[in-house]
């Protein structure tokens, strides 16, 4: 268990087809607008991570603290999810004016080897299932999935094709307007080996962008808060067009 304790006792647990972990989410008595971007932020933390872990920890702060500016801010709700060979829900998808920046410091137990595979796909199928949730009581609602890595995949039990499949529902279902799904390598510039990994995975996966950073140091992790930030934005942005937002570059 982390030293912080994100979840909420106000969300509904629900439980998912694929896989034996399900998500938690805001009940839709509790929501004020007619429509959401549902925000997922998956983050890696098996061992290797360990030398990048406050500034990891800051990164995650400045996104939700950027988002409490935005012009859409009471149009998002926010999960966020770590992953080593476990997955853990530190908080299913809450409105954002319930996600305090300050009780991300020390959120991220480092430990572990990576399941990245578990974890992307819990991420696909639990926005798809809340966002046919939501869209079946007449919300607007599209998503945008962040997963966050430094490695391969090396203790899954789902698999790449899995993913992969997951993704192809959630587009061809009406569950939402439109899903980006950006998979972001964090300080692998001195492992080519991992890039290709992880640029495969994108491609074959169908994910929609691969962001690549050499360095997982203080300036580096500031410069992903302001991309996840911006990102977030242009896809709330884009809600009602029909189409996602355009990828930023990083």
């Amino acid at each position: 268990m982390n030293s912080k304790n994100l979840q909420s006792n106000s969300l509904e647990s629900h439980s998912l087809s694929t896989g034996s972990f399900g998500y938690s989410a805001t009940g839709l008595e509790d929501l004020g607008a007619t429509e959401y971007t549902l925000v997922t932020i998956v983050v890696d933390t098996s061992g290797s991570v360990a030398s990048f872990k406050k500034d990891m920890e800051k990164a995650i702060m400045e996104v939700v603290n950027s988002c409490k500016y935005s012009k859409r801010s009471d149009n998002l709700m926010i999960r966020f999810v770590t992953f080593h060979n476990d997955l853990t829900e530190e908080h299913g998808f809450k409105l954002l004016s319930d996600c305090d920046p300050s009780n991300y410091d020390d959120c991220l137990m480092v430990g572990g080897s990576t399941a990245l595979f578990d974890a992307s796909q819990n991420s696909i199928e639990a926005t798809r299932d809340y966002g046919k949730k939501l869209v079946d009581n007449d919300f607007d609602v599209n998503g945008i999935i962040f997963i966050i890595t430094d490695g391969d995949d090396n203790s899954s039990v789902m698999t790449a094709d899995g993913v992969k499949k997951s993704l192809a529902e959630a587009l061809r279902s009406e569950s939402l307007e439109s899903l980006m799904t950006i998979l972001i390598g964090v300080g692998v510039g001195g492992y080519p080996g991992i890039q290709k990994y992880l640029n495969d995975f994108q491609k074959d996966a169908g994910l929609t962008q691969y962001v690549n950073i050499k360095d997982a140091d203080e300036k580096s992790l500031a410069k992903l808060a302001q991309f996840i930030s911006k990102s977030i934005s242009s896809q709330s942005n884009a809600l009602g067009s029909g189409a996602n937002s355009q990828p930023l570059t990083f």
